[in-house]
């Protein structure tokens, strides 16, 4: 029973390090698509983003450039510090103060070119699900198979956000921000690209397969554990039993059958007829068979083997068997029952109930084997 437990528990720990294993492998094999993904949607989001504006690419007339303060930011590019840029409009002139990292990630270098931008968005200004369309179709050529979604953000004159969101904007919650790019002379523009991919989207049958079978694998590993085992077992490792005996035959007659025994070193009745009982091992052998008794049944019978007579009331085998008081008549008819059953698989012993009393005979004369 005790062998079958291990067997189970090492079982359980195999498909558990397989699991853990499988987990770990997906996890790395996770973010390493995840980032092969995002490299591949960034160059394509800003592709769309590029070709949204070229469809805004209108002719400016001059005059609508003379109220713009062109004011040269070129030279603050290497500067890590909020820029102040002054703007003239028909709402008047004002300062702006813009964020180092929306300056850094305009899209346009030259001011002159984002000056023109605003008038252009002003006028056109972005949609976010023209643009999300776009992109997913950029990215359907490379087969991406997760989901996109798009903000467009509008800072007016009054630095007043007003947001707008393309169709999918249901996962922007669960999705990562992916880049996000400024337009315009004050950077009052800011387009978001959001990517959504789950694993479920993001393995492929073969990567499930090959999760499978690294549990699988794991598991396989038991039995092959198991099988090189025994092989080995089998081959290498012997079984030797060394038994120190004297043996000086005595014919003993007496009125009444009985057994006579002799315990030698280690712990080893002879009995007649070859029948042997070793009490270290609980078993019973006779020539080349053998019978393996419980714990209760062998120290039952070494109790009748050392007793007087070879008998043994009630009171004595309770005692024996359950010192602690737990025992019961049934638990004690249970185990005799149990031991007559061993007795007659390979032997003549039998065991007789007699006044409240057990007795342990064999109806032949028998040798004693003293030491």
């Amino acid at each position: 029973m005790d062998d079958i437990r291990e067997k189970w528990q090492m079982l359980l720990i195999c498909i558990a390090i397989g699991i853990i294993a499988a987990i770990i492998t997906g996890w790395f094999l996770y973010q390493n698509r995840m980032e092969f993904w995002k490299m591949q949607a960034r160059s394509a989001f800003r592709v769309a983003l590029g070709e949204e504006l070229q469809k805004r690419s209108v002719e400016i007339p001059f005059s609508a450039q003379e109220n713009i303060d062109l004011s040269v930011m070129d030279a603050n590019d290497r500067k890590k510090e909020p820029i102040k840029v002054s703007m003239i409009s028909k709402y008047g002139e004002k300062n702006f103060i813009i964020p180092y990292e929306k300056h850094i990630h305009n899209i346009e270098r030259p001011s002159d070119w984002r000056a023109i931008r605003s008038i252009v968005l002003e006028d056109h200004p972005l949609i976010a699900d023209s643009l999300n369309l776009l992109w997913k179709e950029l990215l359907g050529w490379i087969e991406y198979p997760g989901k996109t979604a798009v903000r467009i953000s509008v800072m007016d004159w009054w630095e007043h956000e007003a947001c707008s969101y393309s169709e999918d904007s249901l996962y922007l919650s669960k999705s990562d921000s992916l880049d996000t790019h400024y337009l315009g002379y004050r950077c009052e523009v800011g387009v978001t690209g959001y990517l959504y991919g789950p694993w479920w989207m993001i393995f492929s049958w073969k990567d499930m397969l090959l999760l499978g079978a690294l549990i699988v694998s794991c598991t396989l590993l038991y039995f092959v554990y198991d099988y090189m085992s025994r092989i080995y077992h089998r081959l290498f490792v012997k079984e030797i039993s060394v038994v120190v005996e004297k043996e000086v035959p005595v014919v003993i007659e007496k009125e009444i059958p009985v057994i006579a025994c002799h315990e030698s070193q280690p712990h080893i009745y002879r009995l007649e007829d070859g029948l042997r009982f070793d009490a270290d091992l609980n078993m019973l052998k006779n020539g080349d068979m053998c019978v393996k008794l419980t714990p209760l049944s062998a120290k039952l019978l070494r109790g009748f083997l050392d007793a007087k007579d070879f008998k043994l009331s009630n009171d004595e085998i309770l005692n024996l068997l359950w010192p602690d008081g737990n025992g019961t008549l049934n638990n004690l008819h249970t185990n005799v029952k149990r031991l007559r059953g061993y007795l007659s698989r390979i032997s003549n012993y039998k065991i007789e109930n007699k006044n409240f009393s057990y007795l342990l005979k064999n109806p032949h004369f028998i040798e004693e084997i003293p030491e």
